[in-house]
């Protein structure tokens, strides 16, 4: 009987065992990513009178045909999945 229970408590380790370094596995693969991430954060405003907005400030100017006036203008910057979102004064 208890060489059964001995059995059962290595394979019950060994998957333990597995299961944390997968574990390890991601978060390093996550940290790597958000570390070169990070660099890229960083972007400069795309003119001297431009400054941040969020995407809903810029979809509601694009909704009220707002993007580009003879005052100011919406501008999209970055590529997909990192974008930002600038407003500039003319």
């Amino acid at each position: 009987m208890t060489e059964i229970g001995d059995h059962r408590s290595e394979q019950v380790n060994r998957m333990q065992r597995g299961r944390f370094a997968s574990l390890v596995g991601a978060c390093a693969c996550a940290m790597a990513v958000f570390a070169v991430d990070s660099s890229f954060a960083a972007q400069q405003p795309p003119g001297p009178t431009c400054s941040i907005v969020t995407k809903q400030e810029y979809d509601s100017a694009k909704k009220q045909y707002l993007l580009q006036t003879r005052f100011s203008r919406y501008v999209r910057t970055g590529r997909l999945g990192r974008r930002q979102y600038w407003y500039c004064n003319s």
